[in-house]
């Protein structure tokens, strides 16, 4: 036998290989199946309750903690969804954790842009503002604009109301209309003018999930309408009047793609835009300019801690709500579970935040302690589910760690994160249930913890990469606890771009080796425990990441021997090398499935408007054969990196998709 088709074979024993271990997926799901997900109980608070009553016990009480730094875009729909919980709202409450630094960071960030902000306007008055506008000087400025028209909207005999203003608009509360009218012109000018039915459909959808798309289909234009003389005006300012960004904005904007038409849309923008000139230019006579910058900047860059506190008033006066707790970590807080404030900076972390909120925050009735990141929407039902096995096992389960689908973002994704998510999604429905047979793993966010093994343990490493994967070995080890499958699933978001993917899957490997490289250091715990949770972690880590990473490198390489004429597949008969051709169809037949399997746990806000475009989405699956190539690089580039003594040691945050 030739050394070609010695190749060949070779090639073709890794891909059976790796069709054998693909097929494994299917083991899992009728284990996992089987095991949690059709064996969950049919639970109603009644049902719950009578087993309370019969152990002579309250409903457990229950604390979730939301750790939230730079959250804004996401936190507010999370904290109202956290409200929908099916469980007595006077049987848990939710705690957001924020960070002293952002608020500090952004009231640092104020006078910088507000100053910035009056330069430009300034210039622009004169007619002198040439080039570029600074990011944060357009944001300020349609923030202003938007303002100022939605007032001269709404002005109580406006001659522009009859042909402008329709009055489904004029009945929103104000508040609902210049938040829509601000992101809907910012989208405009974002993509110079170029605004497409489909971006507009998704932002309306964002603001009006209740509402369908026939519905949207006739609210729409008026916001368009309002939002064409402020994008006109921003135009003139910014020295665009007559450039391609009005012409855009006039075209696909107002969708008069007529010259006349054009005309009388700018003309009827002008009759707006001079009453609002008029108010500018008062504003800059009279010094005020710098007082409404300061609020228009509140409204365009809130922190996470003003949208926590305005909810927080909101709720107060409401007694269907659970208790909404906003606790504040000091930005010198040491990050040690009830630690101390040093009088200096702090780096922060996921654990740093939990570890001040944990011993100051939590309620003392407080059975067990939720977390979930700042993008969560768990099931509804998850606390019945909780409650009711803390009440009917015999003994308790310190730890409960369910499933996360990171899909909810996915139109907004590129290709490799669509693909990614979806793959993710399938490991953690079918494979987390397996991996819990060898591995105490938890991950930081569907995570249920008893509050009095917290206490035990002295909570999170606030100095790891992975707090998460280190509490649940430190747990185990010092505890004993084990942690068990929680059927109920919660959704989330996947970074958009692979940049941001790489980055986070670099923090995960390298939080990874990082808690290996303690637990061989630490002498405290017993070898009976420590030993075979070594190996796992081993065998799950640097041993898979490599043999994953090694398997993809063998279809290129397998390519380019081919093409230097190192191959031959003539070794095999033509029929069993179409058989074998045929299983990559299997591959990308899964994929398929997996994206309609967790595409109610999708964000519809986002699709495309028409059938084209829906299908031109999903087609995109179709790169499988390209991603998986890139699936295991991050965390190679762990074991790389912690090679050559250069791994990364800050705690990267992960990018949000607005919502």
């Amino acid at each position: 036998m030739s050394n070609p088709e010695i190749i060949y074979l070779l090639a073709v024993g890794m891909y059976i290989v790796m069709f054998m271990l693909f097929l494994r997926f299917f083991v899992w799901k009728t284990y996992s199946e089987g095991s949690y997900w059709k064996r969950r109980p049919q639970l109603s608070l009644a049902k719950v309750q009578d087993a309370a009553k019969r152990k002579g016990e309250g409903l457990p009480f229950f604390s979730i903690l939301v750790p939230a730094r730079n959250e804004p875009d996401v936190i507010e729909k999370t904290v109202r969804h956290m409200a929908g919980l099916q469980y007595p709202n006077d049987c848990y409450e939710v705690i957001v954790v924020t960070d002293a630094k952002e608020r500090a960071q952004n009231l640092e960030n104020q006078e910088h842009y507000v100053l910035d902000t009056v330069q430009f306007l300034d210039y622009a008055a004169k007619g002198e503002w040439h080039g570029e506008l600074k990011p944060h000087v357009q944001s300020m400025t349609l923030g202003l604009l938007s303002g100022l028209y939605l007032d001269e909207y709404r002005r109580p005999r406006s001659q522009v109301e009859p042909w402008l203003l329709q009055p489904s608009v004029m009945k929103e509360p104000r508040t609902v209309v210049r938040q829509l009218l601000f992101d809907l012109s910012s989208e405009i000018i974002s993509r110079n003018g170029r605004i497409s039915l489909s971006q507009v459909y998704r932002l309306f959808r964002r603001f009006y999930p209740a509402l369908s798309d026939r519905e949207i289909e006739r609210i729409y234009p008026g916001y368009l309408c309002l939002a064409v003389p402020v994008c006109q005006l921003y135009a003139k300012l910014s020295g665009n009047e007559h450039g391609d960004l009005m012409k855009n904005v006039i075209t696909y904007a107002a969708r008069a793609n007529n010259r006349i038409t054009r005309e009388i849309v700018g003309k009827l923008s002008d009759m707006v835009g001079m009453q609002v000139s008029k108010k500018l230019a008062g504003m800059q006579a009279n010094e005020q300019l710098k007082a409404n910058l300061r609020d228009i900047y509140g409204f365009c860059f809130p922190t996470t801690q003003r949208i926590v506190e305005r909810i927080q008033k909101e709720w107060s006066a409401k007694r269907d709500l659970p208790t909404l707790k906003h606790v504040e970590v000091p930005v010198d807080f040491d990050g040690t579970y009830g630690g101390e404030l040093l009088g200096y900076s702090v780096p922060s972390t996921k654990g740093r935040a939990l570890n001040y909120a944990l011993p100051i925050a939590v309620d003392s009735r407080t059975i067990m302690c939720g977390f979930y990141d700042a993008e969560s929407r768990p099931d509804t039902s998850v606390l019945l589910y909780v409650a009711w096995k803390r009440l009917t096992d015999k003994t308790p389960v310190r730890i409960f760690q369910g499933p996360v689908f990171q899909v909810r973002n996915w139109y907004e994704m590129g290709p490799f994160s669509k693909i990614a998510s979806l793959y993710q999604a399938v490991s953690h429905d079918w494979y987390l249930p397996v991996v819990f047979k060898r591995l105490p793993f938890v991950g930081g966010t569907n995570l249920f913890i008893e509050k009095q093994l917290l206490d035990e343990i002295g909570g999170y490493d606030h100095e790891s990469l992975t707090e998460d994967l280190e509490l649940g070995a430190r747990a185990y080890l010092r505890a004993g606890a084990w942690p068990e499958y929680l059927p109920y699933p919660s959704s989330e978001q996947t970074p958009t771009v692979y940049r941001a993917f790489y980055r986070q899957r670099l923090r995960w490997g390298t939080g990874h080796l990082q808690v290996m490289e303690k637990l061989a250091k630490d002498r405290e715990y017993p070898e009976d425990r420590k030993r075979p949770l070594m190996r796992e972690l081993w065998i799950k880590g640097p041993v898979e990441w490599t043999f994953y990473q090694f398997a993809t490198l063998v279809p290129p390489t397998i390519l380019v021997l081919w093409w230097l004429g190192h191959v031959d597949p003539n070794v095999l008969p033509d029929s069993v090398r179409y058989i074998l051709n045929g299983l990559s169809v299997v591959y990308i037949s899964f994929t398929f499935y997996a994206f309609f399997r967790y595409r109610k746990h999708v964000d519809v806000a986002g699709r495309p408007l028409t059938l084209p475009g829906r299908a031109f989405v999903v087609a995109q699956l179709l790169a499988l054969p390209l991603a998986a190539f890139f699936f295991p690089v991050p965390f190679t580039s762990a074991l790389v990196l912690k090679g050559l003594r250069r791994s990364p040691t800050g705690w990267t945050k992960t990018p949000r998709s607005k919502e």
